[in-house]
């Protein structure tokens, strides 16, 4: 949710920082007409914030925390538990480490060493989150928290676009830590949310066997249904192209 540009100017002003577009572009690399456009309609965006933040020098929580829509940041632990960390591994690492645990012959630990897992965000990493924070009507309580349709949170989940706003939205509903979901939509970097280095090769250590086969099958049943939704998306597509000649 954008931060008011009012609160945005008092900000920069105690930061002894400049609210001229041209002085802002210049510290940050951002287009000095997007800034502009941005302080005249009075809506600066959250990842304007996080440029600033980051030039500057400052804190990025604490900066975020000094604006209405993120105030209540530190009411909450800021680190992910290790459910939150783990739905950002994807499911192809997830896999694989099903194969060094129980095919060792062929896939010995110490080649996992050498093998960096994928980055995230990764396709499908934002519903996995969600998933992983999920007490049973978390989406419903998104909906009903923003304003926005039930049809575009799943729209947003499917495609993997889940706004800042909505993350807040999930925290909230799901009483976990706010950092974490800014940091899986990408406004907030790991390290910058108290992610440890290797916090996803940690925890994927310690998972327990059984842990492991049971998150493999959620991934594999979410692949499955991306699969359906992508095919009946091609149909759809096919027969209106017929229709329409």
């Amino acid at each position: 949710m954008p931060v008011s540009a009012s609160e945005f100017k008092s900000w920069l002003d105690a930061q002894s920082i400049s609210t001229s577009p041209a002085a802002l572009s210049a510290l940050t690399g951002l287009h000095r007409g997007t800034l502009g456009n941005q302080l005249r309609r009075g809506n600066v965006a959250e990842s304007t914030v996080v440029a600033v933040a980051r030039a500057s020098g400052a804190n990025v929580l604490e900066s975020l925390a000094a604006f209405d829509p993120y105030r209540d940041m530190y009411t909450r632990r800021i680190e992910p538990t290790p459910a939150e960390v783990l739905s950002q591994v994807h499911h192809a690492d997830l896999m694989a480490e099903l194969q060094f645990r129980t095919s060792k012959k062929y896939y010995p630990r110490d080649l996992r060493k050498h093998i960096p897992l994928i980055d995230f965000p990764h396709e499908g990493s934002n519903r996995a989150w969600i998933d992983a924070i999920d007490s049973g009507d978390i989406r419903h309580r998104m909906a009903e928290e923003t304003g926005m349709a039930l049809t575009y949170i799943f729209t947003q989940l499917t495609e993997n676009k889940l706004t800042p706003p909505l993350a807040v939205a999930a925290s909230r509903a799901a009483g976990t830590s706010f950092a974490s979901g800014l940091v899986v939509v990408g406004l907030v970097l790991p390290a910058e949310a108290g992610w440890q280095p290797r916090a996803r090769e940690d925890e994927l250590l310690e998972i327990t066997d059984d842990a492991l086969v049971e998150l493999i099958s959620g991934r594999i049943n979410l692949l499955q249904r991306r699969v359906k939704q992508r095919k009946e998306a091609q149909e759809y597509a096919e027969k209106m192209t017929e229709l329409l000649g």
